[in-house]
Order: C-alpha cells, then sequence, then structure tokens
C-alpha cells in the first residue's frame, strides 16, 4: 500500500511540475531609436524544453541573443537563416560564429503576406556551454535582437534594424486557474480553509454580506490559509480571492 501510494504521488508530483510552464508573452521589438521592426518574439519555458517564436519580414534573417545586453557580449544567439535556427555565439561585433553543436529544431515554418512565423525547440540545458541554461521559474532575461529585411547573408543587419529588451518570464495562464481555489468547509461552522492553486502562494480574502460590506478582509498564504468565521452571523456571504494573478469569487455558507 505505501508503495502505490508513493508512486502516486510521484506521478502527481511530476505531472505538475512539468506541466508548468513560464513565458515572455509576446514581445514587441523596435528598434533602439523606437522605430518599429514589425518583428516579434515569444519564449516559453518548461522544465525540459524552450519554445521560441519569431514573427518578421519573410525576405530576410531573423536573430534573437539570450542574456546579453550589447551585441559585443560573447553570448548565445540563434539566427533563423532562411530554413534552419542556427545556434550562434557571439565574439564581438562581427557576424556570430555557428556553434559545433546545433541544438534547434524548426518545428514551424509559415509565411503569409510577406511575414514569417518560425517555430523552433531546443532542451532546457542543452549541456553546452555555449548556449544559455534558462531557470525553470520566473525570470528576468536580456534580450537583444535584430533583423535584416533584404537577404539571408549572416552580416550587418543596418541601421534602426536591432535592439534590446529586458523581458520577464513569468508562469503561463495556460497552467492554472485562480478559480479553482477550494474552500472548506463549506458550510462554514466557525472556520474555513482557502487552498490556493498550485504555483500561487498568497493573496488577501475579502468577505462580503448580503448588503456588500466587507466583513472580513484577511492576508493568506499557503500555509496560513484559515478564515475565522466565528463572529459572523449565520447567512451567505461572497468570498473574493486577490491574486497576482487575478481574483476570483466564490460563495460561502455560514451556519
Amino acid at each position: 500500500m505505501k508503495k502505490i501510494t508513493l508512486s502516486l504521488f510521484t506521478l502527481l508530483f511530476t505531472s505538475v511540475f512539468f506541466g508548468q510552464t513560464y513565458s515572455t508573452g509576446t514581445l514587441v521589438l523596435n528598434s533602439n531609436n523606437g522605430t518599429n521592426l514589425n518583428y516579434s518574439a515569444k519564449i516559453d519555458v518548461t522544465s525540459a524544453l524552450i519554445t521560441l517564436t519569431l514573427i518578421g519580414p519573410s525576405t530576410g534573417w531573423l536573430g534573437i541573443g539570450f542574456d546579453n545586453t550589447t551585441m559585443g557580449d560573447s553570448g548565445d544567439v540563434v539566427i533563423f537563416d532562411g530554413t534552419n535556427l542556427t545556434d550562434r555565439t557571439f565574439n564581438g561585433f562581427s557576424a556570430p560564429t555557428l556553434d559545433a553543436q546545433q541544438d534547434w529544431t524548426v518545428t514551424s515554418n509559415t509565411v503569409s503576406g510577406g511575414v514569417r512565423t518560425v517555430v523552433g525547440t531546443r532542451a532546457r540545458d542543452t549541456g553546452d556551454a555555449n548556449d544559455y541554461v534558462f531557470s525553470a521559474s520566473a525570470q528576468s532575461l536580456n534580450i537583444i535582437y535584430a533583423r535584416k529585411v533584404a537577404d539571408f547573408t549572416i552580416s550587418y543587419h543596418g541601421s534602426n534594424s536591432c535592439g534590446s529588451i529586458l523581458a520577464n518570464v513569468t508562469l503561463g495562464n495556460d497552467n492554472f486557474k485562480i478559480e479553482d481555489f477550494k474552500l472548506y468547509p463549506n458550510p462554514s461552522k466557525g472556520f474555513t480553509n482557502i487552498e490556493l492553486p498550485v504555483n500561487i502562494e498568497s493573496g488577501v480574502v475579502k468577505l462580503y454580506d448580503a448588503l456588500g460590506r466587507v466583513v472580513k478582509n484577511q492576508a493568506i498564504s499557503r500555509n496560513d490559509n484559515q478564515i475565522n468565521t466565528s463572529e459572523l452571523t449565520a447567512g451567505t456571504y461572497i468570498l473574493v480571492l486577490r491574486t497576482e494573478y487575478g481574483n476570483a469569487t466564490k460563495t460561502l455558507l455560514i451556519n
């Protein structure tokens, strides 16, 4: 019985852990002087995999560098050359050199109305010293980017065709719903507990009576989640949970 319980726990833990996706969301990329490049990027991170989406002109190469602040850094860069997402390394301001180990796989490459959308994947940690290792959690990430409109020759991109941005990689909203928080016991007899969804560590609970008055305002956390209702009269209340990921509402009955 213990082995079955342990196996079930391991399975549940693994499915939750490996199901988490962290994302930059869609990053609209502008040049250093603010000119729109008609270029965007999105980076999705799981514990095992990186998914990179680049959207830009279909007539030239598209490039993005991870954990770099300038193109003079000696850091990881990926360039779509018309066919492949090529793994490269900056070596000053000259064209980035190809890595001996190529880790990106193009999974989708479509063109519509002169706009290319290319999607590729690689391991989060490739084991290659030239590749940036993404954290499997929320993080801030310095990104540099450039694109060339005219051709696919990996050379100077031209003025107003590059820039840098500080991206915030946060937990993707598709991993949980704030409405999934649990409220028990309900009806309440003296107290009720709030079970927060996976990855939400804290929030604020507001309890409203039938007249819309706030009768309880309490901060909660995963380890301190009990609401004392013993001083409230019997009836129906609206409980609002406020978190950094949004708000959710449930009805609480008090006997």
